[in-house]
């Protein structure tokens, strides 16, 4: 039955046949209530991405809608088809190569509720490639609120990640994701863009998820292109320069690149509060070394 506190998981899918099933059932195995729904989004595939969502349509049924694209329109536009079409106020979104740990959601789901927050997310990303169980690397986030000036402290943050729990309403409020290319950089534009609108974000602690990185994956794929994560993410902060301090804006000017060099230079606002940046922890020097030499991020 549904209830107020029902989600939404809304799942874009591109040429994700290997990965797929894998994210789905970490759907269901736990983090699934009734009332509850999954939404997938084929992004007009070229692999048997199309066959296995009508699989797990008939695996999950009725729990699982399947939206097939009649052209490929990236992951930020899927993604508001999807939420479009969904049924609760509650959104999750989940890539559709990134795993969920049995229980994971139900912490989320009580944090935006009880406290009345507008989105919710992981403080914890467990890196890994192949294999759940070979963690390579781990995001450990800053826990509480997540503010405007911790976006420009540096990337280790939950909004690049994306996989985020939130408020439908608050989507509809600030016009939904922006919808600029593929999707490079789209989940970080999105929290700015919320965080912009007075949303409250907050990082709940002792929470993670499984993060997969891969060369063949959507943001290894769009910044190899040329200058598109300039152009990206200048066009998400075009209309509020005013929120930076003038030195700032100076350095941007100057580096049109700065998105990619936050951990190195960050930025400050006007109001002159300083964000806090969260730590990239190893699990062994020999992952470290490897994870540097494939320079793979995210």
């Amino acid at each position: 039955m549904k209830n107020q506190t029902n989600i939404s998981f809304v799942v874009p899918a591109y040429n994700s046949a290997k990965t797929l099933v894998e994210s789905i059932d970490s759907i269901f195995d736990g983090n699934f209530v009734e009332g509850d729904e999954v939404i997938i989004i084929d992004d007009h595939s070229t692999d048997s991405t199309p066959l296995i969502c009508r699989e797990l349509s008939e695996k999950y049924h009725p729990n699982v809608k399947i939206i097939y694209n009649t052209e490929n329109r990236g992951c930020p536009a899927s993604r508001n088809v999807g939420i479009r079409d969904s049924k609760n106020e509650y959104i999750f979104n989940l890539d559709s190569d990134n795993i969920l740990p049995p229980g994971a959601i139900q912490k989320l789901r009580d944090s935006i509720v009880v406290g009345k927050t507008d989105l919710v997310s992981f403080q914890n990303y467990h890196y890994f490639r192949d294999d759940i169980s070979k963690i390579s690397h781990r995001w450990i986030c800053k826990s509480g609120r997540l503010t405007l000036p911790d976006l420009f402290s540096g990337l280790i943050n939950p909004a690049p990640g994306g996989n985020f729990l939130y408020r439908k309403s608050m989507w509809s409020k600030v016009g939904g994701y922006w919808e600029y290319g593929k999707g490079l950089h789209e989940a970080w534009g999105y929290s700015f863009k919320l965080l912009i609108n007075n949303a409250i974000f907050i990082v709940v602690p002792d929470t993670f998820y499984y993060h997969r990185f891969s060369h063949k994956s959507l943001f290894v794929r769009e910044n190899k292109k040329h200058n598109e994560s300039i152009n990206v993410t200048n066009r998400f902060i075009k209309d509020s320069l005013n929120i930076f301090s003038d030195q700032s804006i100076l350095d941007m000017q100057r580096d049109p690149d700065w998105f990619n060099h936050l951990e190195k230079h960050s930025l400050t606002l006007r109001t002159g509060d300083i964000g806090t940046n969260g730590k990239n922890i190893y699990t062994s020097k020999v992952r470290q070394i490897l994870y540097l030499t494939k320079k793979i991020f995210i």
